[in-house]
């Protein structure tokens, strides 16, 4: 599996002053949050969020949770925010072989409001919430009258997968 990330960072006319793409790293727990699937237990992705931290990820890719130190430069106002279902859609590219899941959501004029260098999409379960994938990018400064749209794509690939190996 494999994901992309577009963040597009507009100004109160709704003109995009910024943008931003990244391919994910999937976390330890976002894998084992996948591999739950097999036992039966639910659980959806219900949030994207931002953090404060360019830094790369470590090999044993375990980041918890996106960065938002309480010393500055800490975002203000919120870090998340909620995915709708509704703004799941799934797809089959046959030419590709692959199952698409593309989802969208934007953060308002309020919430996170500083430097933003890194986007995940986490899962929040009654055990905490779990981060499943991380990317980071170029610093973008969000300000108190930008929205920030964060749009990814999560493809699963089908068929023979030797390739994969």
């Amino acid at each position: 599996m494999r994901a992309q990330l577009r963040l597009e960072l507009a100004d109160c006319t709704g003109r995009i002053i910024a943008a931003r793409e990244a391919h994910n790293a999937v976390m330890r727990e976002g894998a084992r949050l996948i591999a739950r699937l097999f036992k039966g237990e639910q659980v959806p992705i219900t949030h994207m969020a931002v953090g404060t931290s360019d830094e790369p990820e470590s090999d044993t890719y375990n980041t918890l949770a996106l960065a938002n130190p309480a010393d500055p430069p800490r975002l203000e106002n919120g870090t998340s925010v909620p995915v709708s279902p509704d703004l799941m859609i799934i797809t089959i590219d046959e030419t590709r072989r692959l199952v698409l899941v593309r989802v969208r959501a934007t953060l308002p004029e309020s919430a996170a409001v500083g430097r933003i260098c890194e986007a995940g999409l986490m899962a929040s379960t009654a055990e905490g919430d779990v981060l499943y994938n991380r990317v980071t990018f170029a610093p973008l400064e969000k300000g108190a009258d930008h929205e920030l749209s964060l749009f990814w794509e999560v493809t699963f690939p089908y068929g023979d997968l030797n390739w994969l190996s």
